[in-house]
């Protein structure tokens, strides 16, 4: 049975009534507070099932030859050692050693409140939400929570800001921010120091909004309370490049808003920068409280940033190459980027990985509104040359050289080309949203076509051409990317999209981004429950009943990240794991004379290897560290007691304790007799 006119105009009447902005011209209570409860029980839900997207399943091969039964859909990813390898092993090793400010795996310690985003009993954690269920939660609830919560910030930030600008729009603005979040990059990056950057930066620009334009007192608190207190918990994830990325968008939004005289009708400029001042003295009070943290473990910090990798880099201008541009245009490609291992678009497939960037091809429109708008004599449209300008000036960084002073200036050195594509990304979806508002604005008093044929063609031609660029280039290399035509329909998607926003059709370019962003990026990382803990394993339950009481040390040796992985999740004092800056005790006992500093002064994982002599590290790759060791030399002598051990460790000064079998895998376990 089909609806009638009238049940369809009544369905439509009360969708109007339900979406009826404020006076002022932003999203009811109705239209912000239900998509975001939802969310909100959705990430109860998830959390109280434990669900999380974690590779550490990568485990399970090495210690069992079952089926992993943690894995609900999907395979783990090796390539994101840097959420199963690190961030998740330092965070089991800190539930296990009951959330120390310190630990104490390596000999000196670590200080666990800056790197690796791990959660530790200090007053910081108060700005590290995603990880307050370390203090009550089972460990792979809150496991589950830490992996959900940035993500569905992100999520709830990117519908904050769209619905704010298009107070009619929540289905449009819901598919738009389902369509970031699926970004390939997010999903190839899935990480805190990836998801809150560009969730604080819409959440700034929503602010802005509400505030110039006069949201009620709660709204306006509560806005500025979010925002000031989420500028400081993103400075805590002290990773510069992304943050960087994220803001310059963000501050052409601010100025171009606040500048463009139409925002709140009938407010001077100067009306409108005094309606910010709260925002400018939360923002000093964050400040403050981030420098408070910063002076408080400064010492941590200007260790890490004075190591030989990463180090304190400067990136010059200019620098990037034509492959960086084909790396940033080829999001139609994501797809392929697991089975290419990123190759040649990147080193890997999340180095490889970037957005689908529909927004950035809206440049037509928006130079048609810009000229549109002067010719009407209604003034200069600052949000859209703002926004057109942080695009150059992006650009610029990439391919233009011989401004380095300036850009040190504005910080853009401290970010890289790769790192920067974030900031496109953000850039894309503003300019998908702004150019839907402006579209909705003029639609209030011409009913009948606005935007002129060669507007939509010249966007589309655009979008054809970029993609056409890097399609050409990628068969010129002999790409198999380019021959795997999932590719061809995420095109037509974007096509798609580009074409509905450039004519005012915002709810079918969102449903076509969605699409396509879901079919690129929602198969990257799987469904998994919990973590894989090997806590729970035979192996460490043996090493910890042959641990003399906590007061042993051990090295672990090994082709297979096992040995790293059990010592550095059961809390026991070793000489294996990620470091995030070298500990002065143990590197002192390693090579007392700081002979080769350059080779472990890094941000790197440390490893080793059954050898003679001296440990005498080298660096396999920038961020490895890789050691030899000797039972019978001075440095295992003086300070090593047990040895863990893949392989036979045919040695001298060595005793065999226990061998346990753990799935496919033989494990030695060896005390260091004296010389």
């Amino acid at each position: 049975m089909t609806e009638s006119p009238r049940q369809r105009a009544t369905v439509r009447e009360r969708f109007d009534a339900f979406v009826q902005p404020t006076l002022n011209g932003l999203p009811n209570r109705r239209v912000v507070l239900v998509p975001l409860g939802v969310l909100l029980g959705l990430l109860i839900v998830l959390v109280g099932l434990g669900i999380t997207g974690s590779s550490t399943g990568y485990l399970n091969q090495f210690v069992s030859t079952a089926p992993d039964d943690r894995a609900i859909v999907g395979s783990p990813q090796s390539i994101r050692s840097d959420e199963w390898f690190v961030q998740s092993t330092w965070a089991v090793s800190q539930e296990e050693q009951g959330l120390p400010v310190r630990n104490e795996s390596f000999p000196g310690g670590m200080d666990a409140t800056v790197q690796h985003d791990l959660p530790a009993l200090d007053w910081s954690l108060v700005l590290r939400p995603h990880l307050w269920g370390f203090l009550f939660l089972p460990l792979d609830n809150a496991m589950a929570l830490k992996w959900w919560l940035p993500g569905f910030s992100l999520i709830a930030a990117v519908y904050l800001f769209s619905v704010t600008m298009l107070p009619r729009r929540p289905v449009t603005s819901t598919f738009l921010a389902l369509g970031f979040f699926f970004a390939p990059f997010f999903q190839w990056w899935y990480l805190t120091i990836t998801l809150f950057p560009p969730a604080w930066a819409l959440l700034l620009m929503s602010t802005v909004v509400w505030l110039v334009r006069g949201a009620s007192r709660t709204g306006q608190i509560t806005m500025v309370a979010l925002t000031a207190y989420g500028a400081a918990a993103v400075g805590t994830t002290i990773y510069a490049p992304f943050i960087i990325a994220a803001t310059w968008p963000a501050l052409a939004f601010v100025l171009g808003f606040v500048f463009t005289r139409d925002s709140m009708p009938g407010a001077s400029l100067r009306d409108r920068l005094w309606r910010l001042r709260w925002l400018a003295v939360a923002a000093v009070a964050a400040v403050a409280v981030l420098g408070v943290w910063l002076a408080t473990r400064w010492e941590t910090i200007e260790s890490f940033t004075s190591t030989v990798y990463p180090g304190e880099r400067l990136q010059p201008v200019g620098d990037s190459s034509l492959t960086d541009f084909h790396s940033l245009m080829a999001g139609v490609f994501s797809r392929g980027l697991e089975g290419q291992n990123g190759v040649p678009l990147g080193g890997n497939a999340s180095e490889a990985s970037t957005f689908l960037l529909p927004g950035l091809f809206l440049v037509v429109p928006f130079i048609w509104l810009i000229v549109r708008r002067l010719r009407a004599k209604n003034g200069v449209d600052w949000l859209a040359v703002a926004l057109l300008g942080v695009g150059v000036l992006f650009a610029a960084y990439m391919f233009v050289p011989g401004w380095d002073a300036l850009s040190h200036l504005l910080l853009l050195d401290r970010t890289t080309p790769g790192r920067l594509r974030m900031g496109f990304g953000i850039l894309s979806l503003v300019m998908m949203v702004v150019v839907a508002a402006r579209i909705d604005e003029l639609k209030k008093f011409d009913r009948g076509r606005i935007v002129p044929i060669w507007v939509p063609i010249g966007a589309t031609a655009l979008a054809f051409g970029s993609t056409a660029l890097v399609a050409a280039w990628l068969y010129s290399v002999g790409s198999p990317l380019v021959t795997i035509w999932t590719w061809v329909p995420v095109f037509l998607l974007v096509l798609a999209c580009v074409a509905a926003f450039s004519i005012g059709r915002p709810l079918a370019g969102a449903t076509a981004f969605l699409v396509a962003s879901v079919f690129c990026g929602a198969t990257v990382n799987p469904i998994y429950r919990g973590v894989y803990d090997l806590n729970e394993t035979d192996l460490v339950a043996a090493m910890e009943r042959i641990d003399r009481g906590g007061e042993a040390t051990w090295v672990g040796i090994g082709e297979t990240p096992i040995p790293t992985v059990a010592l550095v999740e059961s809390g026991l004092h070793s000489y294996n794991g990620f470091q995030s800056s070298p500990s002065d005790e143990m590197w002192e006992q390693i090579d007392p004379d700081g002979d080769v500093e350059y080779v472990w002064n890094r941000l790197a994982n440390v490893s080793w290897s059954a050898g003679t002599g001296a440990p005498s590290p080298t660096n396999p790759a920038p961020d490895q560290i890789h050691m030899t060791f000797d039972s019978c030399d001075a440095f295992a002598q003086e300070n090593v007691d047990l040895v863990l051990s893949e392989s036979p460790l045919q040695q001298d000064c060595v005793q065999l304790v226990e061998t346990v079998r753990e799935g496919p895998s033989t494990y030695r376990i060896y005390e260091v007799l004296p010389n």
